[in-house]
């Protein structure tokens, strides 16, 4: 089921708020709003393709019980069979993780050097990549002595809960369990329901009104990459990176907002990241969820592994941190491409940092930006070939056209008779949308400033309604394939 659906909307949202505050209002029935959103955030998951519903089951299962006796061998002072138990479940989550998603891609390789095996087409399961991590982070934290909850039903809504359990953002078992403890939560607040709801409009407008209208052009160019010409390689490129963009932060924002309207509190993904002016900086922008979690899970126990910390060996857990959040996000080499472009990207901004070399501010964010964009030319290519042909045409190699406008003004203004961009034109929203990123506040901003009103109430009304209306042409949102 998706946030942008009719279905969604009109009938399991309302049903679903309604409900928790209906049973959590009441002193009898108030536990029975956790169990309530487990049920729906179940049928939530289900209603896509029922059939991997016993595979999020299983998983929730199986590392309830194996949290349970590392907590007990902890409590007992068994600290190598809390180990034991604790390394047991890591692996049957990686595993679980690496069967469904990188089995054909491991396949291909072994074929491309000479095997002959035939390839699964395992169908990856929606949400594996983050309700997999989400639980293998809560291991983590029972194994340090960090996560001490045990209630299944609270522990069941900790990684199905339904607004995040699709793609993000990831969360962590201290401060969900305090909310799911927290009777006083079940109760409508109707400043957390006119926030939630205005990041939820905001949400859905951005993902329907802005990403979705980039949807034909950034298909079509990197369905034909051996087409594009200069003019159209940048364009193609730019276009996906706003659709990725509001994409992405477009679900964020409607999950953390169904989240508010119930007065949970989930963390925010995104922060304006396309005005990073380093890539250090575009990490603690882009993501944040992820980003937490790859510097406390996976940077920070690699140093401290080292028995003499350097910059050396700190740059060396960076790279490899982002070569790792790179095949997390697939299974392809574009997509290691993706993660090691990133990791050199962050080893040289901490070095820049470290020498106190200066640089122009504009320059940085130019910097960041190129790379930022010549990464998700790979990260949105099916493959390395038509990441290297986007590529090659945005330096010209497939030679050059103008823009339809403006090969228009020259030849109107000037005695010139230039050819035009046709197959390729820029979207007449494109100018707008980058000014947006580049001017408007953002949309944690809007929601921290808002100061309810009818004329604000009337402009989200306004803004739903037209969203409603481009409804008709539903797409996923891109991090479901994640």
């Amino acid at each position: 089921m998706l946030f942008n659906s009719y279905e969604f909307l009109f009938l399991f949202l309302p049903i679903a708020v309604g409900g928790y505050f209906f049973l959590g209002s009441r002193e009898k029935t108030s536990e029975w709003a956790n169990i309530w959103l487990v049920g729906l955030s179940l049928f939530f998951y289900s209603y896509w393709d029922i059939k991997y519903l016993p595979l999020l089951l299983l998983s929730i299962g199986f590392n309830y019980m194996v949290s349970g006796y590392i907590i007990r061998y902890r409590k007992e002072k068994q600290k190598r069979n809390a180990k034991i138990v604790f390394l047991l479940g890591i692996v049957f989550n990686a595993a679980l993780l690496g069967f469904f998603k990188y089995t054909d891609f491991f396949l291909e390789n072994l074929n491309y050097l000479g095997a002959h095996f035939s390839l699964l087409h395992i169908i990856l399961p929606l949400g594996i990549s983050f309700f997999t991590i989400t639980q293998m982070v809560y291991l983590v934290d029972c194994y340090e002595g960090v996560a001490k909850e045990r209630k299944l039903i609270h522990y069941a809504l900790f990684v199905s809960f339904f607004p995040h359990l699709l793609a993000g953002p990831i969360l962590y078992h201290r401060p969900m369990m305090k909310q799911f403890k927290d009777s006083s939560l079940r109760r409508v607040d109707w400043d957390n329901m006119g926030r939630g709801l205005s990041l939820f409009i905001i949400g859905l407008a951005k993902k329907v009104l802005i990403a979705d209208s980039f949807v034909a052009v950034v298909a079509k160019g990197f369905a034909h990459p051996e087409q594009l010409t200069l003019v159209d390689g940048w364009t193609i490129a730019i276009c996906y990176m706003m659709q990725l963009y509001f994409d992405f932060s477009g679900y964020s924002d409607m999950a953390v907002g169904i989240a508010r309207m119930m007065n949970i509190n989930i963390p925010i993904n995104f922060d304006a990241p396309y005005r990073a002016y380093g890539i250090i900086n575009f990490w603690q922008r882009w993501h944040i969820s992820l980003t937490t979690t790859i510097t406390n899970y996976l940077y920070t126990p690699m140093v401290m592994a080292c028995q003499k910390i350097t910059f050396g060996k700190a740059m060396a857990a960076t790279f490899a941190s982002m070569f790792i959040a790179g095949i997390w996000h697939g299974a392809g080499w574009n997509y290691i491409i993706f993660g090691s472009l990133h990791g050199l990207g962050l080893v040289l901004n901490h070095t820049w940092k470290r020498y106190h070399l200066w640089m122009w501010k504009p320059l940085g964010y130019i910097l960041t930006l190129g790379l930022v964009l010549v990464a998700f030319v790979f990260f949105r290519a099916e493959s390395v070939m038509v990441a290297l042909q986007v590529l090659y045409a945005m330096i010209g190699g497939n030679g050059v056209l103008l823009p339809q406008v403006v090969a228009n003004f020259m030849n109107g203004h000037f005695d010139t008779n230039l050819m035009a961009l046709s197959e390729y034109d820029v979207p007449r929203k494109t100018l707008v949308v980058l000014l947006l990123v580049a001017f408007c506040p953002s949309s944690n901003d809007i929601i921290k400033r808002l100061q309810p009103n009818y004329k604000w109430a009337f402009a989200l009304a306004g803004i739903f309604v037209y969203g409603i209306i481009h409804l008709s042409d539903v797409t996923e949102f891109l991090y479901f394939q994640f």
